[in-house]
Order: structure tokens, then C-alpha cells, then sequence
């Protein structure tokens, strides 16, 4: 403690200097001294970044669900930059059998018509992240899309392990099939998106709604670093599980442990469920990866699936960010970028989903 105690000043200083400092000053003052692997050069900004976390570091054999929700919040609150104005942002309930999940709905319209909505997940590994953690990434997507969107406080492990998480995505889809028109949401003109953990149930809701299980089925998907629960090991996995970046795979244990179950590893009712997607009823998708992820090639094979399902993907990486970046939108401009992009992305299909439908409806 005395020793962290001693470390304020520097740590006050750099966090200032992350913020505040040019690119060039940070190209400057790591060059040569980047994380450099399988062709990607780490950006010197998160660099910084994790040189800082590493004085921060607490060791795993330490680490509790309390202490690691907390240091979530508190780097989203850091480095996350100030949330923009949202005209309306509501707490809703959304009842369940047997539970009621929080919720909050975003729009920037005044609406006295249902319209479209964005379903999304936040990220975290089914063990931290929140309606908190993700609020300033959701009012953004609710302004460039210009619809609604709609994020959801899913169970986490470990009160609530596996399958819980994965029952309350489909649950939610469900539940806006009937109570969407409440808020002003149209049910037949609804995205699904997230993030790591938030990712794969939202891979999960569109492989369940292309079997006839959940009702309409998904405009498109926005699917930010995807885990493919499938897969035991990549090169990516290797590569990047020991290095000293954000997401490792000692924390990818830890998430593990936190929400699976060894029976839970053996049933791939949810786990496998884009193997049994139905082709041809898979939503359009964009994709995004980061150079230093491990789990960046888990993202390449949820593309590729999703194409041999007959779904049109845009893909991009970028080479050099990290899983959990956009935490930090106050340090890379890259995260308005994504959100520019995915945003473009719903509303071209979300326009030609209506297109669609006034061609039907005149036949």
C-alpha cells in the first residue's frame, strides 16, 4: 500500500499525459519500444496505457469479482471522455419469467411511433461490465444510428453462471417481440449487437432467430471483438495470451472460471449455436477485430461462418488496438470511428430491410 501510495504523482502525471499528449509525443517517446508481434505494431497511446496498468497491476491470486468490477468502472470513468447528450435516456424493467432484468433505453427522437431499435450486450466475460460501463458507447450509437437502442443488465457469473447470461439475451428478444411497442420500439425492424461477452449473445440471438425460435428475425448484427466459444486455441490465442496487454489468458481463465461450469463446457445447446444456424436466415454483419487481441482470430472464424451461412460481413481489424479499447474513447479517436462505421453499416441494411417490406407488402 505505501509502495502504490508512493506511485500517486507518477500515476496522476501520466494519466495526464495520456489524455492530453500528442501522438507524436508518444511515437516519440516509445519508439522502439512498442509491443511488435505477427506483422502489428502496438499504438504507442495504448502503450502508455498499459505501461501505467502495469504499476497498477494486482495479482491474480487476488483478484474478486468485487475489486474487478470496480477497476472497470473506474477506467471507464478515466479514460472514456464525457458522454454526450442523448435527449431521452430511460431505466426500464424488462420482466422475465422468474426475473426482471434492468434496461436502458436510448433515443434522441421524440417518438410517438415505434421505430427501429438496436438490441446491444455489453462486454466483460459474463462476470463484470454494466448498464454504467457501456452508457457513454450506447449514447453513441443512438445518435449515429438514429434509432433506438436498447442495452440490456444480463445476469453475470458468478451468481448467475451459464447458461444464465445466454437465457436472458434470447428471453430479451423475445420479450420485445410483445412489449417493444410500449416503448416506442417496432419489433419487425430490430438490430442486435455487443461486445466480447456481449458479442456472442448477440451471435447467439441472430443463430436462435434464423431457427424460427425467437420471432422476427435481426435487421443486422454489430459484432465488436466476438469470442467464438468453440474454439480451443489459435495462433492469436498464442501468440498474445502472455503478453502484457489488457484481455490475457490468465484473465480469460478467470473469466472462465467465474461463469462456466465443467458440465457447462460439454453442452453446446448455446455455445455451439452458429454451427447449427440455419443458412441463408443469418443476418447481415459487421465485424470488428483488434491486431492486439487474443482473441482476434476467434472474430476472422465468426466471419467466416457467418459468410458460409450466406450472410453478407464487413470485416475490419485494427491492427494496432486491443480488445477492451473502446473503454477509452478520451484516448483513441478510433472508437467514434468504429461507432461511425457500425452505425453506417445498421442503418444501410436497416434501409434496405424497409425497402424490402414496402416491395412485399405492394405484391
Amino acid at each position: 500500500m505505501i509502495k502504490l501510495i508512493l506511485k500517486i504523482p507518477y500515476i496522476l502525471y501520466q494519466k495526464t499525459k495520456l489524455l492530453n499528449a500528442s501522438d507524436a509525443y508518444w511515437e516519440r517517446k516509445l519508439k522502439g519500444k512498442t509491443l511488435a508481434l505477427d506483422g502489428r505494431q502496438l499504438n504507442p497511446r495504448a502503450q502508455g496505457l498499459f505501461n501505467l496498468q502495469e504499476q497498477l497491476a494486482i495479482p491474480a491470486a487476488k483478484w474478486s469479482k468485487g475489486l474487478m468490477r470496480g477497476g472497470y468502472r473506474k477506467s471507464i470513468e478515466l479514460f472514456d471522455g464525457p458522454k454526450a447528450p442523448v435527449k431521452n435516456v430511460e431505466d426500464i424493467n424488462i420482466e422475465l419469467e422468474g426475473r426482471t432484468l434492468g434496461g436502458r433505453l436510448y433515443n434522441d427522437e421524440n417518438l410517438d411511433t415505434a421505430g427501429p431499435c438496436l438490441l446491444y450486450f455489453h462486454g466483460g466475460g459474463f462476470v463484470i461490465g454494466d448498464l454504467e460501463t457501456h452508457d457513454g458507447l450506447c449514447r453513441k450509437l443512438a445518435l449515429e444510428t438514429g434509432q433506438s437502442v436498447l442495452a440490456v443488465d444480463y445476469r453475470l457469473g458468478p451468481e448467475s453462471r451459464y447458461p444464465a447470461a445466454m437465457e436472458d439475451a434470447l428471453d430479451c428478444w423475445r420479450w420485445l417481440q410483445t412489449n417493444g411497442a410500449r416503448h416506442n420500439i417496432d419489433a419487425a425492424n430490430m438490430s442486435v449487437a455487443g461486445d466480447s461477452a456481449g458479442a456472442a449473445l448477440a451471435i447467439l440471438v441472430a443463430a436462435m432467430a434464423s431457427k424460427g425460435d425467437l420471432g422476427y428475425l435481426p435487421i443486422a448484427a454489430g459484432l465488436i471483438y466476438p469470442p467464438s466459444p468453440g474454439i480451443e486455441t489459435t495462433k492469436s490465442r498464442e501468440l498474445l495470451g502472455s503478453e502484457k496487454i489488457l484481455l490475457t489468458q490468465e484473465l480469460l481463465d478467470w473469466f472462465a472460471g467465474n461463469f462456466m461450469t465443467a458440465d457447462a463446457r460439454a453442452d453446446d445447446t448455446y455455445l455451439g449455436a452458429l454451427s447449427n444456424a440455419v443458412s441463408g436466415k443469418m443476418p447481415p454483419s459487421w465485424i470488428l477485430t483488434c491486431g492486439f487481441d487474443p482473441l482476434r482470430d476467434d472474430g476472422v472464424h465468426v466471419a467466416s461462418k457467418i459468410r458460409e451461412l450466406g450472410a453478407d460481413v464487413e470485416f475490419q481489424e485494427y491492427e494496432g488496438l486491443y480488445h477492451g479499447f473502446i473503454g477509452a474513447s478520451a484516448l483513441f479517436p478510433e472508437v467514434d470511428q468504429m461507432v461511425q462505421g457500425m452505425s453506417a453499416f445498421i442503418r444501410k441494411q436497416q434501409a434496405k430491410a424497409i425497402e424490402n417490406q414496402a416491395v412485399t407488402a405492394a405484391e
